[in-house]
């Protein structure tokens, strides 16, 4: 009897904790009330991309969601247009400082955070980050041009800030592949 008791004591514990890690973008929403038509559970870095295309005027309005590794970490979500690579991204990046969210934009031209420059290629508005139970989650809005039909994304999340700057992020195997391509029409 103390045997079957322990073993349905294991399964509940079990099944709490499938319960606990099942979560995906379905079942996410927004304290702004934003809404999304696609939500992507990405890959990666249990992060979760929601998103609208609108191909009337080549819009694409993003929720991006991922915890960070740290209190003072950051989250970053991209656009590459030449490829799905760090080099070329056009990056929206957000990291707690103090008791607020700051959302800042990089075109990342090289390794060197140093050298990189704060306006995209493409134009973003109602850009906004909030925290959200150990996530960050960051709002946009791009402008693409006409007929655009996909677009190369990659995300990330780094240990911090200093001077204003990103710290490089881990190199793990989950890093490296947190890249993908968005198929924006004829989904």
């Amino acid at each position: 009897m103390a045997r079957l008791c322990f073993t349905l004591v294991i399964l509940a514990l079990a099944l709490l904790v499938s319960q606990g890690e099942s979560q995906t973008c379905t079942s996410q929403t927004f304290e702004n009330k934003n809404v999304y038509a696609n939500c992507t559970d990405l890959p990666h870095l249990n992060a979760y991309l929601h998103w609208t295309y609108n191909s009337t005027d080549s819009t694409l309005a993003i929720a991006f969601i991922a915890p960070p590794p740290n209190p003072e970490g950051w989250v970053s979500w991209s656009i590459n247009p030449e490829s799905p690579t760090m080099i070329s991204s056009q990056a929206l990046l957000a990291f707690k400082n103090n008791d607020n969210i700051t959302i800042n934009t990089y075109n990342v031209s090289s390794y060197n955070p140093v050298e990189w420059g704060t306006k995209l290629l493409y134009d973003v508005w109602d850009l906004s980050a909030e925290e959200s139970n150990g996530n960050i989650i960051i709002f946009a809005k791009w402008k693409f041009p006409e007929k655009i039909e996909k677009v190369n994304h990659v995300w990330q999340v780094g240990p911090g800030i200093v001077e204003g700057l990103p710290l490089k992020h881990a190199m793990n195997p989950e890093n490296k592949d947190s890249k993908g391509i968005l198929q924006l029409v004829g989904i």
